[in-house]
Protein backbone atom coordinates (compact mmCIF):
# COMPACT_ATOMS: atom_id res chain seq x y z
CA UNK A 1 0.00 0.00 0.00
CA UNK A 2 1.23 3.34 -0.85
CA UNK A 3 1.50 5.48 2.19
CA UNK A 4 1.05 9.15 1.39
CA UNK A 5 4.00 11.76 2.06
CA UNK A 6 3.52 14.29 4.88
CA UNK A 7 5.51 17.76 4.92
CA UNK A 8 8.58 17.24 3.38
CA UNK A 9 11.33 18.13 6.08
CA UNK A 10 14.02 15.96 3.29
CA UNK A 11 13.49 13.37 0.95
CA UNK A 12 15.69 11.11 -0.36
CA UNK A 13 18.48 12.29 0.85
CA UNK A 14 21.42 9.56 0.77
CA UNK A 15 23.06 9.27 4.61
CA UNK A 16 25.22 7.80 6.14
CA UNK A 17 24.77 5.27 9.26
CA UNK A 18 25.98 7.92 11.40
CA UNK A 19 24.78 10.63 9.98
CA UNK A 20 20.86 9.40 9.45
CA UNK A 21 21.09 8.11 13.93
CA UNK A 22 22.38 12.15 14.19
CA UNK A 23 19.26 13.20 12.33
CA UNK A 24 16.85 11.05 14.21
CA UNK A 25 18.75 12.46 17.94
CA UNK A 26 17.59 15.84 16.43
CA UNK A 27 14.77 15.17 15.69
CA UNK A 28 13.80 13.51 18.80
CA UNK A 29 15.26 16.23 20.63
CA UNK A 30 13.37 18.85 18.52
CA UNK A 31 10.04 17.49 19.63
CA UNK A 32 9.55 15.85 16.20
CA UNK A 33 6.17 14.98 15.21
CA UNK A 34 5.69 12.71 11.65
CA UNK A 35 7.87 10.20 10.45
CA UNK A 36 10.85 9.05 8.68
CA UNK A 37 11.23 6.97 5.47
CA UNK A 38 13.94 4.71 5.53
CA UNK A 39 15.12 2.92 2.08
CA UNK A 40 15.86 -0.29 2.87
CA UNK A 41 17.32 -3.16 -0.09
CA UNK A 42 13.99 -5.21 -0.24
CA UNK A 43 11.48 -3.22 1.74
CA UNK A 44 11.05 0.05 3.28
CA UNK A 45 10.65 1.13 7.04
CA UNK A 46 8.08 4.22 8.46
CA UNK A 47 9.65 5.45 12.12
CA UNK A 48 6.45 7.23 13.27
CA UNK A 49 6.85 10.06 16.05
CA UNK A 50 5.13 12.13 18.57
CA UNK A 51 6.70 14.78 20.25
CA UNK A 52 10.21 13.52 19.47
CA UNK A 53 9.43 9.52 20.65
CA UNK A 54 9.19 6.70 18.26
CA UNK A 55 5.81 5.55 18.85
CA UNK A 56 5.81 2.38 16.17
CA UNK A 57 7.56 0.79 13.04
CA UNK A 58 6.34 -0.70 10.17
CA UNK A 59 8.08 -2.35 7.23
CA UNK A 60 7.02 -2.77 4.01
CA UNK A 61 8.10 -5.45 1.59
CA UNK A 62 8.87 -3.86 -1.68
CA UNK A 63 7.32 -7.35 -3.61
CA UNK A 64 4.17 -7.88 -1.85
CA UNK A 65 3.33 -4.46 -0.11
CA UNK A 66 3.00 -6.48 3.38
CA UNK A 67 2.81 -3.86 5.90
CA UNK A 68 4.37 -5.56 9.69
CA UNK A 69 5.33 -3.85 12.97
CA UNK A 70 8.55 -3.97 13.63
CA UNK A 71 11.30 -3.35 16.71
CA UNK A 72 13.34 -0.58 16.05
CA UNK A 73 16.06 -2.00 17.39
CA UNK A 74 15.90 -4.94 15.12
CA UNK A 75 15.74 -2.50 12.61
CA UNK A 76 18.86 -0.39 12.91
CA UNK A 77 20.80 -3.96 13.74
CA UNK A 78 20.20 -4.85 10.04
CA UNK A 79 20.96 -0.94 9.42
CA UNK A 80 24.66 -1.39 8.45
CA UNK A 81 24.87 -0.44 4.61
CA UNK A 82 27.34 2.55 4.15
CA UNK A 83 24.41 5.29 3.61
CA UNK A 84 21.49 4.70 3.45
CA UNK A 85 18.23 6.46 1.46
CA UNK A 86 15.74 8.59 3.87
CA UNK A 87 13.29 11.13 3.77
CA UNK A 88 11.45 12.62 6.75
CA UNK A 89 7.93 14.15 7.02
CA UNK A 90 6.23 16.18 9.33
CA UNK A 91 2.48 15.78 10.09
CA UNK A 92 -0.22 16.30 12.60
CA UNK A 93 -0.20 14.20 16.08
CA UNK A 94 -3.88 12.71 14.39
CA UNK A 95 -2.14 11.63 11.50
CA UNK A 96 0.37 10.01 13.29
CA UNK A 97 -1.77 8.01 14.85
CA UNK A 98 -4.06 7.08 11.69
CA UNK A 99 -0.95 6.19 9.64
CA UNK A 100 -0.25 3.84 13.06
CA UNK A 101 -2.69 1.80 11.82
CA UNK A 102 -1.77 1.12 8.14
CA UNK A 103 -0.64 -2.76 8.81
CA UNK A 104 -4.31 -3.53 9.84
CA UNK A 105 -5.90 -1.64 7.16
CA UNK A 106 -8.48 -3.56 4.64
CA UNK A 107 -9.72 -2.15 1.91
CA UNK A 108 -13.38 -1.13 2.13
CA UNK A 109 -13.60 0.79 -1.43
CA UNK A 110 -11.00 -0.09 -4.35
CA UNK A 111 -11.38 2.32 -7.66
CA UNK A 112 -14.84 3.00 -6.84
CA UNK A 113 -16.07 5.58 -9.72
CA UNK A 114 -17.94 7.76 -6.93
CA UNK A 115 -20.54 10.37 -7.36
CA UNK A 116 -21.28 13.52 -4.84
CA UNK A 117 -24.33 11.82 -4.22
CA UNK A 118 -22.43 8.49 -2.78
CA UNK A 119 -20.16 10.36 -0.39
CA UNK A 120 -22.85 11.26 2.06
CA UNK A 121 -24.14 7.15 2.71
CA UNK A 122 -20.16 6.87 2.76
CA UNK A 123 -19.28 9.20 4.89
CA UNK A 124 -21.98 7.65 7.48
CA UNK A 125 -20.18 4.35 6.84
CA UNK A 126 -17.13 5.18 8.20
CA UNK A 127 -18.42 7.42 11.24
CA UNK A 128 -21.23 4.85 12.03
CA UNK A 129 -18.16 2.09 11.98
CA UNK A 130 -15.53 4.33 14.20
CA UNK A 131 -13.10 3.84 11.44
CA UNK A 132 -9.55 5.00 11.20
CA UNK A 133 -7.89 5.39 8.21
CA UNK A 134 -7.40 6.62 4.75
CA UNK A 135 -9.45 7.88 1.91
CA UNK A 136 -7.72 8.23 -1.76
CA UNK A 137 -9.14 10.53 -4.12
CA UNK A 138 -8.43 10.83 -7.58
CA UNK A 139 -9.86 13.95 -10.20
CA UNK A 140 -8.77 15.29 -13.03
CA UNK A 141 -7.37 17.76 -10.51
CA UNK A 142 -5.06 15.52 -9.51
CA UNK A 143 -4.82 12.67 -6.08
CA UNK A 144 -5.21 13.43 -2.79
CA UNK A 145 -5.88 12.11 0.53
CA UNK A 146 -8.01 12.42 3.52
CA UNK A 147 -7.03 10.73 7.10
CA UNK A 148 -10.03 9.40 9.21
CA UNK A 149 -9.91 9.38 12.48
CA UNK A 150 -12.47 7.73 14.52
CA UNK A 151 -15.00 8.05 11.82
CA UNK A 152 -15.04 11.10 10.59
CA UNK A 153 -12.36 12.98 8.06
CA UNK A 154 -9.90 14.52 9.49
CA UNK A 155 -9.36 18.86 9.61
CA UNK A 156 -7.32 21.07 11.29
CA UNK A 157 -8.19 23.99 11.32
CA UNK A 158 -4.37 25.92 11.04
CA UNK A 159 -3.05 24.03 8.61
CA UNK A 160 -4.36 24.06 4.74
CA UNK A 161 -3.13 20.07 4.66
CA UNK A 162 0.49 18.07 5.43
CA UNK A 163 1.79 16.98 1.97
CA UNK A 164 -0.50 14.93 0.14
CA UNK A 165 -2.95 14.49 3.12
CA UNK A 166 -5.73 17.32 2.77
CA UNK A 167 -6.55 18.74 6.15
CA UNK A 168 -7.56 22.30 6.28
CA UNK A 169 -11.52 22.83 6.23
CA UNK A 170 -11.80 24.40 3.28
CA UNK A 171 -9.67 21.87 1.14
CA UNK A 172 -11.42 18.85 2.98
CA UNK A 173 -14.67 20.74 2.05
CA UNK A 174 -13.80 21.38 -1.82
CA UNK A 175 -13.18 17.73 -2.49
CA UNK A 176 -15.90 16.03 -0.33
CA UNK A 177 -18.22 18.45 -2.11
CA UNK A 178 -16.77 18.03 -5.45
CA UNK A 179 -16.05 21.54 -6.26
CA UNK A 180 -14.10 20.67 -8.93
CA UNK A 181 -14.54 20.56 -12.65
CA UNK A 182 -15.18 16.58 -12.99
CA UNK A 183 -18.49 14.74 -13.23
CA UNK A 184 -17.09 12.40 -10.37
CA UNK A 185 -14.22 10.54 -8.85
CA UNK A 186 -12.42 7.60 -8.44
CA UNK A 187 -11.97 6.79 -4.54
CA UNK A 188 -10.35 3.97 -2.32
CA UNK A 189 -10.55 3.69 0.91
CA UNK A 190 -8.26 2.01 3.47
CA UNK A 191 -9.86 1.44 6.92
CA UNK A 192 -10.50 -0.65 9.67
CA UNK A 193 -11.94 -0.10 13.02
CA UNK A 194 -10.57 1.26 15.97
CA UNK A 195 -11.03 -1.99 18.17
CA UNK A 196 -9.93 -3.91 15.62
CA UNK A 197 -7.04 -1.89 15.17
CA UNK A 198 -5.96 -2.57 18.54
CA UNK A 199 -6.86 -6.39 19.27
CA UNK A 200 -4.21 -6.59 15.85
CA UNK A 201 -1.77 -4.60 17.50
CA UNK A 202 -2.02 -6.35 20.90
CA UNK A 203 -1.45 -9.80 18.75
CA UNK A 204 1.30 -8.25 16.78
CA UNK A 205 3.30 -6.86 20.04
CA UNK A 206 2.69 -9.61 21.91
CA UNK A 207 4.59 -11.48 18.97
CA UNK A 208 7.28 -8.85 18.92
CA UNK A 209 7.80 -9.34 22.12
CA UNK A 210 9.05 -12.86 21.88
CA UNK A 211 12.31 -11.49 19.75
CA UNK A 212 15.46 -10.85 21.90
CA UNK A 213 18.25 -8.88 20.24
CA UNK A 214 21.54 -10.77 21.35
CA UNK A 215 25.57 -9.97 20.83
CA UNK A 216 27.07 -12.78 18.91
CA UNK A 217 29.72 -15.09 21.17
CA UNK A 218 32.19 -17.26 19.70
CA UNK A 219 31.10 -20.63 22.03
CA UNK A 220 32.47 -24.01 21.07
CA UNK A 221 33.71 -26.78 22.80
CA UNK A 222 34.77 -30.67 22.17
CA UNK A 223 31.56 -31.68 23.27
CA UNK A 224 29.48 -28.87 21.97
CA UNK A 225 26.73 -29.69 19.55
CA UNK A 226 27.85 -27.71 15.65
CA UNK A 227 24.38 -27.03 15.07
CA UNK A 228 22.99 -25.32 18.26
CA UNK A 229 22.29 -21.84 19.62
CA UNK A 230 22.40 -21.25 23.11
CA UNK A 231 20.60 -18.62 25.11
CA UNK A 232 20.54 -17.59 28.81
CA UNK A 233 18.06 -19.43 30.54
CA UNK A 234 15.94 -16.26 31.87
CA UNK A 235 15.46 -16.04 28.32
CA UNK A 236 13.63 -19.56 27.88
CA UNK A 237 11.77 -18.91 31.00
CA UNK A 238 10.57 -15.63 28.99
CA UNK A 239 9.57 -17.71 26.08
CA UNK A 240 7.74 -20.27 28.43
CA UNK A 241 9.33 -22.83 27.13
CA UNK A 242 7.88 -25.60 29.89
CA UNK A 243 11.31 -27.54 29.79
CA UNK A 244 14.19 -25.72 30.30
CA UNK A 245 15.99 -28.15 29.75
CA UNK A 246 14.58 -29.31 26.35
CA UNK A 247 15.52 -28.73 23.03
CA UNK A 248 13.65 -26.17 21.15
CA UNK A 249 13.84 -24.69 17.51
CA UNK A 250 14.16 -20.82 17.35
CA UNK A 251 14.54 -18.42 14.05
CA UNK A 252 17.86 -15.96 13.69
CA UNK A 253 17.47 -13.14 11.83
CA UNK A 254 21.36 -11.11 10.98
CA UNK A 255 21.96 -8.25 10.40
CA UNK A 256 21.67 -8.22 6.23
CA UNK A 257 17.87 -9.68 7.13
CA UNK A 258 18.46 -13.09 6.03
CA UNK A 259 16.19 -15.58 8.05
CA UNK A 260 17.22 -19.28 9.95
CA UNK A 261 16.02 -21.96 11.80
CA UNK A 262 17.96 -23.57 14.49
CA UNK A 263 17.82 -25.85 17.70
CA UNK A 264 18.59 -23.75 20.40
CA UNK A 265 19.03 -24.82 24.36
CA UNK A 266 19.48 -23.01 27.64
CA UNK A 267 22.53 -21.85 29.04
CA UNK A 268 24.00 -20.36 32.13
CA UNK A 269 25.26 -16.64 32.57
CA UNK A 270 25.23 -15.93 28.62
CA UNK A 271 23.10 -12.23 29.70
CA UNK A 272 22.51 -10.69 26.07
CA UNK A 273 24.60 -13.19 24.21
CA UNK A 274 24.06 -15.54 21.89
CA UNK A 275 26.13 -18.70 22.22
CA UNK A 276 26.85 -19.74 18.64
CA UNK A 277 29.36 -22.41 17.47
CA UNK A 278 32.37 -20.99 15.21
CA UNK A 279 30.80 -23.47 12.35
CA UNK A 280 27.78 -22.34 12.40
CA UNK A 281 28.83 -18.36 12.61
CA UNK A 282 30.43 -19.35 9.73
CA UNK A 283 27.22 -20.28 7.55
CA UNK A 284 25.50 -17.49 9.44
CA UNK A 285 28.25 -14.97 7.39
CA UNK A 286 28.11 -13.22 11.48
CA UNK A 287 31.25 -12.56 13.84
CA UNK A 288 31.92 -12.40 17.41
CA UNK A 289 29.83 -8.77 18.60
CA UNK A 290 27.36 -8.71 15.63
CA UNK A 291 23.58 -8.33 16.64
CA UNK A 292 21.43 -10.88 15.52
CA UNK A 293 17.53 -10.96 16.28
CA UNK A 294 16.67 -14.63 18.22
CA UNK A 295 12.62 -16.03 18.68
CA UNK A 296 11.04 -19.32 19.25
CA UNK A 297 8.90 -21.18 16.43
Amino acid sequence: MYIPKGNILIEDVDLSNEDMREMQANLSNDGFTGYIKLDLENSSAYLFYDGGAVLQVLEVDSATGAINLQLEQRLMNRIKLDTIKCSSYVTSKRVVHVLMGLFAFQSLYLDYAIKQRDMPRILEKLRDGSYNGLMKLSTREGTCYLAIDHGEILRDRFCYNYGEILSGYDAVDHILNFEFDSEGATMSVYAERLEEIEAKRSAKEEELEKIKTLIVKSDGGFLRASDVVKVDNYIVREWNIADVKSTFTVEIETPDGSLYEYKCQAGAKFGDRAGIPPAMMKKLGVVEGDSISVRPL
